[in-house]
């Protein structure tokens, strides 16, 4: 059989592709690289390590683990990385490649690593959808993370807000001339969370983004003394099955974050407050919304459509087969 060599770098980067590794195990010997986040030595930042999720899942799959990028590179017929940026050894590993490397879209941005590092630290990346697409070397992957979200129908149990950053973090660059709006308040009063949970008889689950230096009870502080006394809500940091929470939601409030294009997908009315997040590829979605309260309320009481968006925006979205078109351009690559 024919090797490939898979890298990954981060969790929740990489979240959305390994749900390909057993379909690939069938047809290619595989061998796992770690580094940055996903090396063993990584000093995990939220509650629950989900390396070792990786870890039970997934491990049993590749014949030989590496977590430096020192190895002989010419036995591979291929090379898959998680992320197409050029840190944490990703372009030094292109520059010892002996073979075609493919990448895989950091996540939502606007910043288009898929088009500034094209030979330094990738030949080809995967991106999510067809109107990302502007040269032979993107590639309409989708995310195969997503393909099992058609077999969660379960009962529905909160409305979940998706944070970036919380009003305590003062400016954050975006990285393209601008500063994250805050979810702080203001933003609270507008969206007017007793009133939603009122009108959908739910908790409100907030979802934390954990980054290496993220302080958990200053967050969980923050929310605490700016939300209404009498709200009913809960905190979630690191989680397992990020499809399993999703499904479980009612309503969807969210930064523009890749998160959101699950609830999307299942058709779950999801609004996407603008500016929170780098629009990326929300651009085009008629549910992101100034944060202004009459915007708000206007999502809430009429949403909007959705399939057109996930047509454009996610490859394999409608049909939930995005795995299909990840390993059989993978196919392509190593036996063509």
């Amino acid at each position: 059989m024919r090797k490939i060599l898979f890298v990954t770098t981060q969790y929740r980067v990489g979240e959305r592709i390994y749900p390909i590794i057993p379909r690939l195990s069938l047809e290619y010997d595989l061998d796992l690289m770690t580094l940055y986040q996903m090396k063993p030595d990584w000093e995990w930042p939220g509650d629950n390590d989900l390396r070792e999720s990786f870890n039970k899942k997934y491990l049993k799959y590749f014949n030989n683990i590496y977590d430096n990028i020192d190895i002989d590179y010419s036995e591979y017929e291929l090379i898959l990385t998680d992320d197409n940026r050029t840190y944490n050894g990703l372009s030094e590993i292109y520059d010892k490649s002996k073979c075609l490397v493919l990448a895989c879209s950091h996540g939502n941005h606007d910043i288009r690593y898929d088009i500034q590092n094209v030979n330094i630290s990738f030949d080809g990346c995967f991106v999510f959808g067809q109107k990302d697409v502007e040269t032979d070397y993107q590639i309409p992957g989708g995310i195969p993370s997503n393909d099992a979200l058609k077999n969660y129908n379960v009962e529905k149990e909160y409305i979940l807000v998706i944070v970036n950053y919380l009003g305590h973090y003062g400016d954050i660059s975006t990285g393209t001339g601008k500063y994250f709006k805050l979810m702080d308040k203001e933003l609270f009063d507008n969206i007017d969370f007793l009133r939603l949970q009122k009108k959908y008889d739910k908790l409100i689950v907030f979802k934390l983004k954990i980054r290496p230096d993220t302080d958990i009870q200053k967050e969980i502080n923050y929310l605490t003394e700016n939300l209404p006394d009498e709200l009913d809500f809960k905190v979630l940091l690191d989680v397992g099955d990020d499809n399993m929470m999703i499904a479980k939601s009612s309503l969807v409030i969210s930064s523009a974050s890749t998160l959101a294009l699950k609830a999307i997908q299942l058709k779950i009315p999801t609004l996407i407050i603008k500016d929170i997040g780098i629009d990326g590829v929300f651009k085009d979605y008629s549910g992101m919304v100034e944060s202004n309260k009459q915007d708000i309320k206007k999502f809430i009481e009429f949403g909007v459509d959705v399939d057109d968006f996930i047509a454009r925006t996610v490859q394999g979205g409608l049909e939930f087969n995005s795995t299909k078109y990840f390993t059989d351009y993978i196919r392509r690559c190593v036996y063509e």
